[in-house]
């Protein structure tokens, strides 16, 4: 059977590749072909620990980039060398990101600034480096957002974070209609609750009952949010732009309600 996914010939940046969802989606893009490139501050330096390393291992086409995404001169360079060396950017993945805890009597300037340093500035500077490039070069693209089911409802404690994820949502839609009738097609994924590092702060009992509020009973893992990445990163999703896809086992639908048998 063909492979419904073909993405040989492209090359895919990934920003904040080295772990998490940001590993998985690297090695979901060159499992189908592309030269991945991770950009950002630990990749590089990872050795056979990193991402690059991985994807070298298992055949595929990878390098790495040091890359702190809120330096918006760092983007421009690197994202104009990567363009040079690789003769355009095809997909930009713009998975980077921090997540701090607090609500707003409790977060800090510092807390807040950096918060949208990261993922909003991060995603905007990146993103327009790399829609930059794909016009350039005229033959379109795949610009995918890593966002959050916190940027599309509130989740208590975090004012910050969904604060920064709910100006990827609305960026997204923008720079969607802005750009898609040039065949750059940009949308994002919004995960619920994974299994990464970043989701390490919650206890066993706030884990047990956020998995009970999820209509599939269960967390995901990075591959899945992957997968769903991968398809918008496909020929698969040429009429798609603008539009946030959550993967979250069914939380944004409703909270299901469990009774227990005596």
């Amino acid at each position: 059977m063909e492979n419904v996914i073909d993405l040989s010939g492209k090359t895919a940046v990934v920003t904040g590749g080295s772990r998490g969802i940001g590993r998985a989606v690297a090695l979901a893009l060159a499992g189908q072909g592309a030269f991945v490139v991770i950009a950002d501050r630990s990749d590089w330096k990872a050795g056979d620990e990193s991402t690059t390393a991985e994807i070298l291992r298992l055949g595929g086409q990878a390098t790495s980039k040091n890359l702190d995404v809120s330096d918006a001169a760092e983007v421009d360079r690197t994202m104009a060398e990567i363009d040079q060396e690789h003769s355009g950017i095809d997909i930009l993945v713009n998975n980077a990101g921090v997540l701090t805890a607090g609500s707003v009597l409790e977060t800090s300037n510092d807390q807040w600034r950096h918060q949208f340093a990261v993922n909003v500035d991060g995603t905007f500077f990146c993103m327009r480096a790399g829609i930059r490039s794909m016009r350039a070069h005229g033959r379109g693209g795949k610009v995918i957002n890593v966002t959050s089911i916190s940027g599309l409802r509130a989740n208590p404690g975090f004012a910050a974070y969904c604060s920064s994820k709910a100006a990827i949502v609305n960026l997204t839609r923008q720079a969607g209609i802005d750009y898609g009738a040039e065949g750059i097609n940009v949308n994002s994924v919004a995960p619920g609750f994974v299994e990464t590092d970043m989701t390490a702060i919650y206890d066993s009992p706030t884990r047990r009952a956020l998995e009970a509020q999820t209509p599939n009973g269960r967390w995901a893992m990075p591959k899945q949010i992957a997968d769903a990445v991968l398809f918008l990163a496909s020929p698969l999703a040429d009429h798609i732009c603008g539009e946030v896809l959550a993967v979250d086992g069914g939380w944004l639908v409703g909270t299901p309600v469990r009774i227990e048998s005596d």
